[in-house]
């Protein structure tokens, strides 16, 4: 089980992340810039007391995950895309994560099915389940709605610098044989389509994990992997957070070196395979005797 302090750090950087989500969603309309939007989350969580867990996901129309605007990126929304946000934040390494969903005009009724399709998870979470029960609650949800969830995305389980902390949380119905246990944290979040129902990597990357050290022959390549391993070791981090060091160029060709090498772990742009429009939807919740309480409303 939690004791209080940790308790009290899930919740404020819950409390946090819900304020930043509201203010960020009354920001992401047409004409406005992925870069921007992405930018003024990160910029808020720090002003309100907490830090990023991961950088800003802006992920728009069949790209479902993954992708953080490099510095310069131009990309603005238009008339008929879907665009998904997903952020976190995180106090003294205890981590909130969150993910809403903005329809202009087209597929817009994806919107509502993927959360009714997560109230429906967080309804069901109590301890001693199978998180397969969870998948089959969304699946159903999803399926009943005449769309299919992302059956190769999944939610994901927390704990303290770790975003990913053992435990996944299917989107369908699955037999695992795992069950989730009071003072469990997990970050909830399903991914509605009309498409094929799977993703797959891209060639692009632009979000990044320290893995190790590893010898590398050029002194620029050793040096960035050293403030790599000091600012962000335990959790991801953005391309764009690093422009400053080098030209866009050389800082992308560093990048490629160091993830080549096997120094750096690469967050693949995730798009859904028959190029079909994604929503997605997610809370945190932390798991109690009863049932649970999110930490993100």
């Amino acid at each position: 089980m939690l004791n209080d302090e940790e308790l009290e750090n899930y919740r404020m950087a819950g409390k946090i992340l819900a304020e930043v989500r509201e203010e960020i969603r009354a920001l992401v309309k047409v004409g406005a810039k992925a870069f921007d939007i992405a930018e003024k989350s990160e910029e808020l969580i720090r002003a309100k007391g907490a830090k990023p867990a991961f950088p800003c996901n802006i992920s728009i129309n069949e790209v479902a995950a993954h992708y953080s605007p490099p510095a310069n990126d131009e990309t603005v929304f238009k008339e008929g895309d879907m665009v998904k946000v997903d952020i976190g934040s995180q106090i003294d390494g205890y981590i909130a994560d969150t993910a809403f969903t903005v329809a202009f005009g087209e597929k817009a009724e994806m919107v509502p099915v993927v959360e009714k399709a997560l109230e429906a998870a967080i309804a069901t979470v109590k301890p001693g389940i199978d998180v397969g029960e969870i998948g089959r609650v969304v699946e159903e949800t999803i399926t009943a709605a005449g769309f299919k969830p992302i059956r190769n995305l999944t939610g994901h389980s927390l704990a303290p610098g770790d975003l990913h902390a053992g435990l996944t949380i299917p989107n369908v119905k699955e037999n695992t044989g795992l069950k989730i246990q009071a003072g469990d944290v997990l970050a909830i979040e399903p991914f509605v389509t009309d498409g094929a129902g799977y993703v797959e990597d891209q060639k692009k990357m632009y979000i990044f994990h320290y893995m190790r050290d590893v010898p590398t022959r050029l002194r620029m390549s050793r040096e960035l992997l050293r403030k790599i391993k000091h600012d962000y070791s335990g959790l991801p981090f953005a391309e764009r957070w690093l422009a400053k060091q080098m030209s866009k160029l050389r800082l992308e060709l560093t990048l490629r070196e160091l993830v080549g090498v096997g120094a750096l772990w690469p967050y693949y742009v995730l798009s859904e395979r028959s190029k079909a429009k994604v929503a997605q939807a997610e809370h945190t919740v932390i798991v109690t005797e009863s049932g649970c309480e999110v930490t993100t409303r």
